[in-house]
């Protein structure tokens, strides 16, 4: 018989199982008193006892096992034993103590009845089976243990799952619910400080102006909130037509320009590559994700800072269209390791919540955490990737970060949604 080191041999020994049967009420009926007598509990409250059939039915399955040396039974009663043990929330030294107080009870009858030695020899067979008994309680125990945290953790994703799309609901209704009105409010102030208002009433211009530029902030916010929600549902639509790179780049500089003034920020646009011609994408949804991207360099570039835009063709392989990468680098106060990755995240941010701020560039000014997480869902809708690199964060040193887009060079509109899958050091 071949044994595992962990799981003890058992057996066969027809005196012992003869012995075990003629003491049922020596034996049995007392070692069934006596697990009763110290009955389970759990955080102070009696758990139920093992029924008293199972344990008979057990004591009768151990003595046949013992004497034919089959133990086929025995393991089944073992099994049932432990689960439904594990149901009831017994521990496992609950269930290790049924068969301890089994082995006892076998041993003081056994040195009543016979001389030391015949009981030695007697309880040694004995304790090699009930030591297999406690290695399988033991290993059944865990099997129930590591099923009922899968289970839990599987009920405690599926609840995070749910709760994630009742986020994204309420955000996309309540969006939507949003920008009728906002819309309402942005044109009839627009018709009050273009059509209404005297330009000579300095005072109303003024509050005519505030009514505006807060109705474009509230708009642009709720259009990212609606642009998150049909990411996260994977519902954003490209409408791919003719695009020049280069003059939705300017139109994104251009439209920063009065922010990176008041901040003394400098933006250069290298000039793009020769080989980068019109190519097919969405670019509304270009200059969203650029303007993201840009505007938060802006944002944690320091006053005095500058950022460089370039762009280049890659080459991705033979048989594969070429690649457009965007580089986007500042000379800020850089990315700490551990928020590289999260801050693709939606709401996420690095800056204190008391810093919050309704500027897109204000420096180091906290905001609803929306844009980045827009820019990479852009991306990667256009078949592409997105990524950061930086030293580290410092405030001192501004060590600065390099933002990496890709996006395939496409000269015709994609057939059905594609992705890039490449291998970043063959790009060339």
């Amino acid at each position: 018989m071949t044994t595992s080191p962990l799981r003890p041999p058992r057996v066969r020994h027809p005196e012992l199982a003869r012995w075990l049967k003629s003491r049922v009420k020596t034996i049995c009926d007392v070692w069934i008193a006596r697990v009763n007598s110290y009955p389970p509990s759990s955080s102070g409250r009696q758990l139920p006892l093992p029924p008293e059939e199972q344990l008979r039915q057990f004591y009768f399955d151990l003595c046949i096992g013992i004497e034919l040396g089959r133990f086929v039974a025995l393991d089944e009663d073992l099994t049932a034993l432990t689960r439904e043990g594990f149901q009831r929330g017994y521990r496992l030294n609950d269930l290790l103590y049924i068969i301890i107080a089994l082995n006892d009870q076998a041993w003081e009858a056994c040195l009543a009845e016979f001389l030391p030695e015949q009981a030695l020899s007697l309880m040694r067979a004995l304790s090699l089976t009930l030591s297999n008994t406690l290695t399988q309680i033991a290993r059944v125990y865990n099997e129930e243990m590591q099923a009922s945290v899968a289970g839990e953790l599987e009920k405690a994703q599926w609840r995070l799952t749910q709760l994630d799309r009742a986020k994204s609901s309420f955000i996309s209704i309540a969006a939507h619910e949003l920008r009728t009105p906002i819309t309402l409010i942005q044109g009839y102030s627009d018709i009050l400080l273009n059509d209404l208002i005297d330009p000579s009433n300095e005072r109303a211009v003024q509050i005519a102006n505030g009514l505006v530029t807060g109705a474009k902030r509230l708009l642009r916010i709720v259009n990212d909130m609606i642009a998150v929600s049909m990411i996260d549902n994977e519902m954003l639509a490209l409408h791919f037509q003719p695009t020049s790179l280069s003059h939705v780049i300017h139109i994104v500089v251009g439209d920063l320009k009065g922010e990176m003034m008041d901040r003394d920020v400098a933006i250069e646009i290298e000039p793009l590559d020769r080989a980068i011609g019109t190519i097919y994408a969405d670019p509304q949804r270009l200059y969203d994700m650029l303007m993201h991207v840009a505007s938060n360099s802006v944002k944690y570039t320091p006053d005095g800072g500058h950022i460089r835009i370039t762009t280049r063709v890659l080459q991705a392989g033979t048989g594969m269209e070429p690649v457009i990468e965007i580089v986007v680098a500042d000379n800020g106060i850089g990315i700490a390791p551990e928020n590289r990755e999260r801050i693709f995240d939606k709401f996420y941010g690095t800056t204190d919540v008391m810093r919050h701020s309704s500027s897109r560039t204000k420096f180091k000014g906290g905001g609803p955490g929306l844009g980045l997480a827009i820019a990479k869902g852009v991306v990667e809708a256009h078949g592409g990737k997105i990524w950061i690199d930086s030293p580290g964060y410092d405030e001192v040193k501004r060590p600065g970060t390099t933002v990496h887009i890709l996006l395939p060079m496409r000269t015709k509109p994609p057939e059905t949604p594609t992705h890039l899958h490449l291998d970043l050091e063959e790009l060339s």
